[in-house]
């Protein structure tokens, strides 16, 4: 618990006060999310009342006198939740928690995630699935029990579908008839999202996207060719590179309206070549309608193995690839709030097997013993492992991520994750913010430096730091550099 002082004004317990090797002192707030970039002084100051657990108020102005320095910092401090009111921690902690029950339990939104088939026309070395010589496809009665399944959902007023296998182009009639279906429903169909290898997304099947409601598109890609036609190989063995970059760009090139995500997977096999996808996607995604991400690659256990990369690792390649300049990050490197809210913890989301079958989370697709029933039975859904996943695996209710500074932040991470770790006996922490937030924050403030240069030639508000000794960085706005005069 936080140190109470008798003024009742508290030095948050979710305050990260560091220093940088390159820029010198700040403080963090998880729950506001806020950063401050401070002097000497100033980290001074803080470092006590983080020492005494908070601070008393500065004496008010004189009447006609602007506040002090030192009151505008105190206000500062007040507004980001860095300096709290007794109890205002823990209120923030359940208002969270409130959140995401609300998020869990909210019965307005059926969300399904459907498998038109399992099997899948690559052998990726690092896939999970068991199944993906599995050739069976969604038949026309399984189509007809989902359409009756998803009826069954009076409360429902919205309806999301992502497309997910195997690999789903492999049964693009199956999407077609189901979409059209689904639009005969007196259901708001809010639109689709299509996860696929890429390799059979051609260019009639992108200008189908749009009629099909599909709005994003992922699509997997592991480093130039040479590394990902090694790692992702067709069936038959055979690149698959060259294709998919055709294809990406063919999807660039067209009408469609929606969005192209490139998921680039990352282990300690490809980890150093990587970045060198970029080009090939910073060509395709001149249209702006594309980005691309890192992500890493996870086992469906709670241990780290073989080539995978733990936190350190993560957070090296992150902090790296932006350090470089590699890999353009829009977002940088800055802390992302996360609620832990997923297909799994949804009382109405769903994974859909092509035989009907029903699952909770992506990571148990083809996998029998984690089935939860059948599309044709109301009866779905054993509470035992929903309850697990909604309220077993709370986070906000864990010893252990409740006493972490970044958990407002991180949300508890994978909640499938979470249950394997919980039944294996071994603790389970999947952020990398945990042990290297200051890394992360210390290349987000190089990047915020060189935008605010480029924008206005000096670091934003520099004269107010030099005058005051801190400044916001984040939430901050980079000021645009005045308009040339028109007279």
């Amino acid at each position: 618990m936080t140190t109470r002082m008798g003024t009742g004004i508290l030095w948050s317990r979710y305050n990260v006060l560091f220093e940088s090797p390159r820029f010198g002192p700040f403080l963090y707030n998880a729950v506001s999310n806020a950063l401050l970039d401070l002097d000497d002084e100033h980290y001074r100051r803080l470092a006590e009342m983080r020492d005494r657990g908070g601070a008393g108020a500065p004496p008010a102005a004189p009447p006609g006198q602007a506040p002090s320095v030192d009151a505008d910092f105190f206000s500062v401090l007040r507004e980001h939740g860095m300096l709290v009111d007794e109890g205002a921690d823990d209120a923030a902690l359940l208002a969270l928690r409130y959140e995401r029950l609300s998020r869990c339990f909210d019965t307005s939104t059926l969300s399904l995630t459907i498998c038109p088939t399992l099997g899948c026309d690559f052998r990726c070395v690092y896939c999970f699935e068991d199944s993906q010589a599995d050739a069976t496809v969604m038949s026309p009665d399984t189509i007809a029990a989902l359409m009756a399944f998803i009826r069954t959902f009076k409360d429902a007023r919205r309806l999301k579908i992502t497309w997910y296998g195997g690999e789903p182009t492999l049964a693009w009639h199956v999407i077609e008839d189901i979409t059209r279906q689904v639009d005969e429903l007196d259901l708001e169909f809010e639109g689709a999202s299509l996860v696929t290898n890429g390799y059979g997304l051609d260019e009639a099947r992108i200008a189908r996207l749009d009629d099909l409601k599909i709005k994003d598109v992922q699509i997997t890609l592991d480093g130039p060719a040479d590394i990902h036609d090694v790692r992702r190989p067709l069936a038959g063995g055979g690149a698959t590179f060259a294709r998919i970059i055709g294809n990406v760009r063919a999807l660039e090139a067209s009408t469609y309206g929606g969005w192209c995500r490139v998921r680039v997977n990352v282990d300690d096999d490809n980890v150093v070549r990587v970045a060198e996808v970029w080009p090939f996607l910073a060509d395709a995604g001149e249209g702006g309608r594309m980005s691309a991400y890192p992500a890493r690659v996870e086992s469906d256990g709670p241990e780290v193995m073989g080539p995978l990369l733990g936190n350190r690792e993560w957070a090296a390649v992150e902090t790296g690839l932006q350090r470089s300049g590699a890999w353009p990050c829009a977002g940088g490197s800055y802390p992302s709030a996360q609620d832990g809210i997923c297909t799994a913890t949804g009382a109405t989301s769903f994974v859909i097997g092509p035989e009907g079958e029903l699952y909770k989370c992506w990571e148990s697709v083809g996998k029998a013993a984690w089935s939860i029933g059948h599309i044709s039975s109301r009866s779905h859904t054993p509470a035992a492992l929903s309850a697990d996943y909604a309220l077993a695996l709370d986070p906000f209710v864990d010893d252990s991520c409740g006493r972490c500074v970044v958990l407002p932040v991180c949300g508890g991470g994978c909640v499938h994750k979470r249950l394997l770790a919980r039944r294996a006996g071994r603790p389970l922490c999947s952020s990398p913010f945990k042990d290297h937030l200051a890394e992360y924050l210390d290349e987000y403030y190089d990047a915020w430096l060189a935008r605010a240069l480029c924008a206005v030639g000096l670091p934003l508000d520099e004269q107010s730091r030099r005058r005051r000794g801190y400044r916001p960085v984040h939430p901050a706005a980079v000021a645009r550099a005045p308009e040339p005069s028109q007279t």
